[in-house]
């Protein structure tokens, strides 16, 4: 972040020559920029930038310049180095450029077309930057401006400013989501980034516009250049921004900006004159330097942006709703320029209020002001002190006049005799003054508290000295005034012990502001909490008076609150519970106690400023969020507490511009298994709140990091039958290799004990009868699963026989093997056990085994089950639970065998009662998929209690009215013989059912690249890492017999049933088995699968019939509008019939609009109706509804608005086939959004579920509206209308909710998929591109109403352009438009050229991208056009009304045949995607080609790079993972990833010692023994030979794989590779290191770390350079990233690799290479060593003959 920086705008208005003529100088805006930076030193002092944009230029012409220093002086640096390179270009002018002598003779005047041209910075928009930068990071890169650079001018962007946003990395996160691959978390970037994004969106739109009207590709992009919206762009890309901000923007087209924050926290200043337009960060500045009038220059409003427009026309624009003023006070005491008058005031005002506070103290003491002494602190308390003199000085003439009065008095009374010498007595009176000196002297220029860490201490010490002489020792008083106590560091440090020297009696120091108590996040670098002397202060003295409690209570609930996004709700400031014990007063005295230094001799006091005094004296500055918690946005709030749980923590992190380290502590859980059960478990364990990430091994093809094919988080909203729409917590569900070897179990254990597993549930009942469980508990790990003698319920009949006859338990016969078979039902019942208590599931769950429907076929496993069995009721389950299940486990911790874990009752239920036909030691399929979705409550906490023995006996809990069925689906011909590998699609839809999971049991994932497909069953642990976009190709295939297990979750047993089949028949794979009939006979009604059915995304079995191919109308496509015509009239008399006086007195109108209205005391009061039509059709398509509430909003309230009334509120109602409630809240969430952005309250929102009435899918979505209109105010105004009143129309997004029949039919017709790239917009889905929601222009509308400029208004909704009018224009007027006022959207233009719609079939369907018509005399269309665009409208005047006969048409459209439909063949000429192509960096177009060197370690970030590099914005490619171990788990990776693995030297490398020591004897790259290695017998030569060996083989390796660069991964010692290998290869190796260079360079850097017990380590990703003397071995070479991380007291070297392999490299590494292969880092050297460089850009290595036949060839 960059603080409190300067910045200035300027944008020049006359041409060259005339600034040359008028203030003799060819710099004229350099000069001008020079003085404005040089104003802003006060601003910034370690960094300067200053870019220049030139105008008009031909291209091949370089029109952007830019230039930044960090030198010691950068602002002098820059620009001597700017003013130097325009002279030089001058003084070599060629003799053409040359045009006459000037007056002297001696300096010819030089062509300004050439100046422009050829000097740079000579261009006429400038934007310059000074920095105060507050991290170690002040590198030039930080400086300002930042450019984001493109070949089309109105893509290139630079970027400076004033700023800081709270939410950064929620920025940042959207700018991923989107698909963009931000190169750092930092807001200026992400800021670049986010407006950047909207600008490439605008240019989009507006080629996408301009291109479908027929314009070739040159004269779209000069229309692009005059017609980009600026204030559209950035109203896009701030919405979501929270911070303080002022930020200026210069695009490569020359239009301009500066955009301030809607709470005006940071300040910004204009000015516009004939000659110049300036902008900068302070006023005085732009007086001073342009001679300006104070009344000139002004401040730029909260949330608004001056824009300025390439033509030199510039207007104030609103972009963000403008918030309560919170101008940042405390910035006007500290950082701006003193000479600004109202901030000279403002200071002295402060001073002034300090004074009576003052004489209390001194007066309390028994001093006056004659023996006190005022000083100041230098500099920015100079003011202040000015102030306090003054007041001073007031208050002594105001005593000085009473005591006057009082000696004349006396005088009177006593007389000439008394003896009292009146004029003695007046003299030392008059002699009476304020004692002030300039008692302190600051040596070094040096704003302490703005300074990194690590040097603050140090410079404090040194920052200040005395003038001695100033004070009487032990007499005086010495007042000290600063501007403000921040730390208290540099008081108790420095200026206390100097002020001590002098021997004062007493030293006061004033504070102007008050008690710095919380955190600055907008700017100022006040970012920690605990180094606040406020806090510190209260902290202790909570602690002194035992109230630390509160500091806990305030950690959890400010913890609670990070992880909520900004846009939930408003948050609290609870840090304000520290101060609320304490008076102001108090916490004064102690940090009094806390400053001041040990031997100080003098008593030391501390006097505040007042919030309310702060007030008096600037009262438009409100920003008080330092000294009140009062944070003017949630953001503020958000990160104080942020700040606090840092503190908390003990973490040393800044509370902004870092990722908070509050984040949840992981808390790894590792499930055991590869089948439904496991997978069932570990999706029911991720929903805890407790647990971070569940681990599973090996898990099987639907558990991946990416829920691909899971449901954590699809239908986590559907499973609560009320619609419930709080998201459930999802951990991540990561799949693990980890060999499970009996009898040991070695790796296992290992495993759990590096990822510090806190439960293992062991789901394989193989496993536990392999005695998993006990190996696991032996090595301490808490486990659920029973103990291998205690399976032996299941795995030995003998021992559950005998068992069940000692106990006398009921046994099933023989016969009743089989329940279906028998006729008896068969059933489950779970009980959970810690080994003495037990727990059991309060419902039974039942199986049906049987392969075939009606229970024919072989048995199975199961083909499925439902829960609860309605055969089992609450008396049963009592019954089975004292007199089964307590004997049983009561029985089994006698016999030395207690049963901890889940045991699985099977019963058949004969008519003599339930009898036992085996055990089952862990939850089988389908059991566990039936169950676990029913299961209420937390389900770790239950298998952690029975882990732990300390399970409580109580039921476990259901959800209350649920049922579950659960369908398993097969391979055809199981049980028998079956095929494998066939594709397995549809689970997506499945999902989409609601309720639905879908469980996998036999399947695995292939991934292929091109034609070389790799199955594999389970991924790494680190297949977490996003990969949402990449080159690689992954099915999922049938790899068993049981393939999947549907359950699905519903109110009722039949709703349960229905949904699971809704989701079974969605998914499909050759030979694909299940039974029709599970839970059949028991559902309260008979349900079987419904005959033929429809679903929603594919159309209704009543469409109508095919559409010719030849021409498409409304009515080819199923829309009979003439009927719908005739319909209506008939109508009218049923409705005149209603035309009644009602009992309130209202009485109905007679016009018969779509708006209703009717007439009441109060007013008029207006009602509306609508439905959305077929366009839900297309959201069904691509099941995105979030949109469509706004429509129906949309055309209720715009109805109402068109009437001249405002809506008060809304009912909608969604009739359905069955609910889905995940969509019904997507439907009514987007009414909400519009209702909110309409003003209207949403009152009500009905649901209705119709069976039979819709096809399945299907529903209907109405609309209810009523507003209230002034009695006379209503509109339309017909008897007003006049010849040549003026058609305004705003535009549509799009189509809104008209003509969809028509555009469904052409889209069936041309045979699109509404998920392919729209063809008349690639950057969208068809789908997408077609469902923009509906405008509301209610407000833009009443506004104009209520100012009395419309006569009417009507939406462009029913019946298009060509009915919109007919019920508001009187008889004999019709709307007269022009086609060329308007552009046709091009999706309109596309549906006519494919469908060949006629133009007046366009008109008659089609809004054709006009959503509303205002009919406003023409005498006032120049004000409703203002006022329009204020309202940030686009209003275009389209037409007028003309006289007409009655009859004739009510909207003619002039030139429409010509003007939409000119192009051959109705065909739209669209040159994409070579016009709209990439907008990546260039050099991404050939990507590098990447090998990995990896080790044997098991935990790595090799899954990062996999996922980074397979995202097409990379700008790296892997080519393949070598390494020297066959056994290393990064060739496992590769070949699940899908790339190249290699065995370096065929695995001979691992046995030549590889890592010995004798590798440092190795000299150069020759394998020679050297002193070093004297005595060693031999063992180095022999290591030696390997490393030459090995490096050899590395290098042809790279050459035939032909790879460009080389990572060589943390686990591989980079000693091995030899010098000469090194040097042939500079710049092309990159090396990662566990550490933070230089710390720990030699081997094993983590336990080393832990050894020498530091607090923080990490990672370093370097390039490799030959070693340098007396470093023999040691390749680490310039630094290109750092990556922290702190060590916890817990941690060992395991927990900390996993760590910082997570947090460090994985993040690290994948950045590092992006900025290697995409040329922005490279290896420098020169005569200094080695250093970072950049690789040549795109245009320079085009200019140098880099490119080859269009490709780039590295250098």
């Amino acid at each position: 972040p960059h603080h409190e920086c300067g910045f200035a705008m300027l944008r020049l208005l006359k041409p060259w020559e005339y600034y040359k003529e008028k203030y003799g100088t060819s710099f004229y805006g350099l000069n001008r920029m020079y003085l404005m930076m040089e104003k802003q030193r006060n601003r910034g002092q370690d960094g300067c930038g200053i870019a220049n944009v030139k105008l008009d230029v031909p291209p091949g012409v370089k029109y952007i310049n830019c230039e930044k220093s960090i030198d010691k002086d950068p602002i002098k640096d820059v620009f001597e180095r700017v003013l130097q390179q325009g002279a030089d270009k001058l003084s070599r002018a060629p003799p053409e450029a040359l045009l006459s002598s000037s007056a002297d003779g001696k300096h010819p005047e030089v062509d300004p077309m050439w100046v422009k041209e050829n000097v740079p910075f000579a261009g006429e928009l400038f934007l310059a930057h000074v920095r105060y930068g507050t991290d170690s990071d002040n590198s030039i890169d930080r400086c300002h401006p930042v450019l984001r650079e493109s070949n089309w001018m109105t893509r290139s962007l630079l970027l400076a400013g004033n700023f800081n946003i709270t939410n950064n990395e929620d920025l940042f996160s959207s700018l991923v989501q989107i698909g963009q691959h931000p190169r750092e978390l930092s807001d200026t970037l992400t800021l670049l980034e986010k407006i950047g994004h909207f600008v490439d969106k605008e240019n989009n739109d507006l080629y996408v516009k301009y291109s479908a009207s027929g314009q070739a590709p040159r004269t779209c992009f000069s229309l692009i250049a005059e017609n980009v919206n600026v204030a559209r762009v950035l109203r896009r890309a701030s919405s979501d921004w929270d911070g303080g901000y002022c930020i200026a923007g210069v695009f490569g087209h020359g239009d301009a900006f500066c955009l301030r924050d809607p709470s005006g926290i940071r300040p910004a200043f204009y000015m516009a004159n004939d000659e110049v337009i300036v902008v900068a960060s302070e006023a005085p500045l732009i007086q001073t330097v342009f001679g300006a009038s104070e009344d000139s220059v002004h401040p730029l409003p909260p949330g608004q942006a001056l824009v300025i427009k390439r033509s030199g026309n510039w207007k104030l624009e609103s972009v963000l709703a403008p918030q309560p003023l919170k101008q940042c006070s405390f910035e006007r005491i500290y950082f701006s320029r003193g000479n600004d008058a109202g901030v000279y005031r403002q200071r002295e005002h402060l001073g002034r209020l300090l004074l009576a506070p003052l004489m209390k103290i001194l007066e309390a003491d028994g001093d006056s002001l004659a023996n006190t002494v005022l000083s100041f602190i230098p500099n920015t308390a100079e003011l202040a002190f000015n102030g306090l003199v003054k007041e001073a000085q007031d208050e002594m003439s105001r005593r000085r006049a009473v005591l006057i009065k009082e000696i004349m008095e006396k005088n009177m009374r006593e007389g000439a005799g008394s003896g009292f010498d009146v004029e003695e007595a007046l003299q030392r009176v008059s002699a009476m003054t304020v004692r002030t000196e300039k008692v302190v002297h600051k040596d070094a220029k040096i704003r302490t508290f703005i300074q990194e860490d690590s040097s603050r201490e140090g410079l404090t010490m040194h920052a200040y000295d005395v003038h001695y002489g100033t004070v009487r020792a032990k007499e005086d008083v010495l007042v000290a005034l600063d501007d403000s106590i921040v730390r208290g560091n540099t008081l108790k440090n420095a200026i206390l012990r100097t002020l001590d020297r002098l021997g004062p009696k007493s030293i006061l120091v004033l504070s102007s502001c008050p008690q710095i108590r919380y955190p600055d996040v907008y700017g100022i670098d006040m970012a920690k909490m605990g180094d606040l002397a406020a806090f510190k202060a209260a902290v202790t003295m909570l602690q002194e008076r035992g109230q630390e409690g509160i500091l806990a209570e305030v950690y959890r609930a400010c913890r609670s609150q990070l992880s909520r996004p900004l846009a939930s709700g408003d948050f609290v400031n609870h840090v304000r519970r520290v101060y609320e014990p304490f008076t102001p007063d108090e916490i004064s005295a102690k940090i009094c106690q806390q400053v001041t230094p040990a031997g100080c001799k003098a008593k030391i006091g501390i006097l505040f400023n007042t919030v309310d005094a702060l007030h008096v004296a600037m009262p438009e500055f409100a920003g008080d969020w330092y000294f009140t918690g009062n944070y003017p946005t949630p953001g503020g709030t958000k990160v104080c507490c942020r700040a606090f749980v840092l503190w908390f923590e003990g973490s040393s992190a800044r509370c902004y511009g870092v990722s908070s380290a509050a984040s949840c502590a992981q808390t790894p859980v590792l499930v055991i298994g590869n089948g439904g059960s496991e997978h069932a478990l570990a999706w029911k364990l991720s929903q805890s709140h407790e647990v971070g990430c569940v681990y599973v091994a090996p898990g099987n093809g639907g558990i991946s990091g990416q829920t691909a094919h899971g449901h954590e988080h699809r239908n986590a909203e559907h499973d609560d039958a009320k619609g419930s729409t709080a998201r459930v917590h999802t951990a991540p569900v990561i799949p693990v290799d980890v060999p499970l070897t009996p009898p040991h179990f070695k790796e296992v254990k290992d495993f759990c004990r590096e990822r510090s597993i806190v439960l293992a549930v062991v789901g394989s009942e193989q496993l536990l009868h392999e005695g998993l469980a006990d190996a696991l508990r032996s090595a301490g790990v808490p486990t659920f699963g029973p103990s291998q003698a205690a399976a032996e319920l299941e795995s030995s009949q003998a021992f559950s026989k005998t068992l069940v006859q000692k106990l006398g338990l009921p046994m099933a016969a023989a016969s009743h093997g089989d329940g279906e078979d028998s006729g008896f039902p068969e059933v489950s019942v779970l009980a959970f056990s810690d080994g003495v208590n037990f727990a059991m599931v309060p419902a039974a769950t039942q199986d049906q085994k049987r392969c075939n429907d009606e229970g024919r076929g072989p048995v199975t496993d199961g083909m499925g089950a439902f829960a609860p069995s309605p055969l089992v009721d609450e008396e049963m389950l009592k019954s089975l639970e004292e007199n089964v299940l307590r004997p049983l486990f009561d029985a089994m911790r006698t016999e030395g065998r207690p049963f901890s874990g889940c045991l699985q009752t099977e019963l058949v239920l004969t008519p003599s009662g339930p009898r036992i036909l085996g055990f089952k030691t862990s939850i089988s399929d389908p059991v566990a998929q039936a169950m676990f979705p029913l299961l209420d409550g937390d389900l770790f906490e239950v298998l952690s209690a029975c882990a732990g023995s300390r399970l409580k006996r109580e039921p476990l809990t259901l959800r209350r009215n649920q049922s579950t069925v659960a369908v398993v689906l097969t391979c055809g011909g199981y049980p028998g013989p079956f095929q494998l590998g066939h594709a397995i699609t549809g689970i997506e839809r499945a999902l989409c059912v609601p309720g639905a999971h879908v469980f996998h049991t036999g399947t695995t994932v292939e991934i292929a690249e091109g034609t070389d497909a790799k199955p594999t069953s389970r991924r790494s642990l680190n297949s977490i890492a996003s990969n949402n976009s990449h080159s690689f190709a992954q099915k999922l295939m049938t790899c068993g017999g049981r393939v999947l297990t549907v359950a699905a979750i519903g109110r009722s047993l039949h709703e349960a049933r229905e949904r699971a089949y809704v989701a079974v028949r969605a998914i499909n794979f050759t030979d694909a088995h299940y039974r029709h009939d599970i839970a059949a006979l028991a559902s309260l009604s008979a349900a079987s699968p419904r005959g033929k059915t429809f679903s929603p995304t594919r159309g209704a079995a009543s469409d109508p019939n095919d559409v010719p191919a030849s021409q498409f109308t409304y009515r080819s496509s199923g829309v009979d509008k003439a009927a719908c015509e005739a319909a209506l009239r008939s109508f009218e008399p049923l409705m005149r019939r209603t035309v009644v006086a009602s009992a309130v007195g209202a009485t109905p109108k007679e016009d018969l609009m779509k708006a209703s209205v009717y007439e009441m005391d109060q007013g008029m009061m207006i009602s509306s109706a609508s439905a959305i039509g077929t366009k839900l059709k297309v959201a069904a398509h691509i099941g995105n509804f979030d949109s469509l509430g706004v429509d129906l909003v949309a055309l209720c309230v715009n109805d109402i608005a068109a009437r001249g009334a405002e809506t008060l509120f809304f009912h909608d109602h969604i009739s359905t086939e069955k609910l889905d409630a995940h969509q019904v809240m997507q439907l009514v969430k987007g009414v909400s959004d519009g209702c909110v952005e309409a003003g209207c309250r949403l009152l009500d929102a009905g649901v209705a579920e119709l069976p039979g009435v819709f096809a399945p899918g299907g529903f209907d979505f109405v609309g209810f509206a009523v507003g209230m209109a002034e009695k006379g105010k209503l509109l339309p105004q017909r008897e007003a209308m006049v010849d040549g009143d003026v058609l305004i129309a705003l535009p549509s997004s799009g189509l809104h909710s008209n003509g969809f029949s028509l555009v469904r039919a052409i889209i069936k017709a041309s045979g699109l998929e509404y998920s392919q790239a729209a063809p008349f917009d690639p950057t969208r889905s068809l789908g997408d591109a077609l469902l923009p929601p509906t405008r509301i222009y209610a407000k833009s509308v009443l506004a104009l109403a209520r100012a009395g400029l419309l006569r009417g208004a009507v939406q462009v909704a029913h019946g298009g352009l060509e009915h919109c009018f007919d019920a508001v224009l009187p008889p004999h007027f019709s709307a007269q438009m022009r086609a060329d006022a308007w552009e046709l959207p091009a999706v309109v233009r596309w549906l006519a050229a494919v469908g060949k719609v006629p133009c007046q079939e366009l008109i008659s369907t089609f809004n054709c991208g006009l959503g509303m018509i205002l009919i406003v005399p023409a005498a006032s269309q120049e004000k409703a056009m203002t006022m329009l665009t204020e309202l940030h409208e686009e209003p275009l005047v389209v037409g007028k009304l003309v006289s007409c006969s009655n009859g004739a048409p009510r909207v003619e459209v002039e030139g429409a045949q010509g003007s939409w439909l000119m192009l051959p063949e109705l065909g739209v000429s669209l040159p994409f995607p070579e016009v709209l192509s990439s907008l990546q960096d260039p050099w991404t177009v050939c990507r590098m080609k990447v090998l990995i060197l990896a080790g044997g370690e098991g935990v790595s970030a090799m899954q990062a790079l996999f996922s980074a590099t397979k995202v097409p914005a990379s700008a790296a490619s892997l080519v393949a993972v070598a390494s020297p171990d066959p056994d290393s788990q990064a060739l496992v990776l590769a070949r699940a990833n899908g790339v190249k693995d290699i065995v370096l030297g065929e695995g001979r490398f691992k046995e030549a010692e590889f890592f010995c020591d004798g590798l440092d004897a190795l000299d150069d790259d020759q394998g020679v023994q050297t002193d070093a290695g004297a005595g060693t017998n031999g063992k180095v030569d022999k290591s030696a030979n390997a490393a030459l060996d090995f490096s050899a083989h590395l290098d042809r390796t790279m050459e035939e794989l032909q790879a460009e660069l080389l990572v060589v991964m943390d686990d591989v010692d980079s000693s091995l590779l030899t010098k000469a290998f090194v040097q042939r290869r500079a710049g092309k190796i990159l090396l990662c290191h566990a550490s933070l260079l230089p710390a720990f360079a030699g081997p094993s850097p983590i336990e080393a770390a832990l050894r020498a017990g530091v607090c923080v380590t990490g990672c370093t990703v370097s390039f490799a350079v030959p070693p340098s003397l007396g470093l023999r071995g040691n390749y680490h070479g310039p630094q290109i990233l750092q990556e922290p991380i702190r060590i916890e007291s817990t941690d060992t070297a395991a927990t900390l690799r996993q760590r910082l392999v997570t947090e460090c490299e994985a993040p690290a590494l994948p950045r590092a290479l992006q900025l290697v292969a995409s040329g922005s880092v490279a290896l420098r050297c020169d005569d200094e060593g080695y250093g970072l460089g950049r690789s040549a850009s795109f245009s320079e290595a085009a200019s140098a003959g880099m490119l080859n036949n269009g490709s780039m060839v590295r250098r």
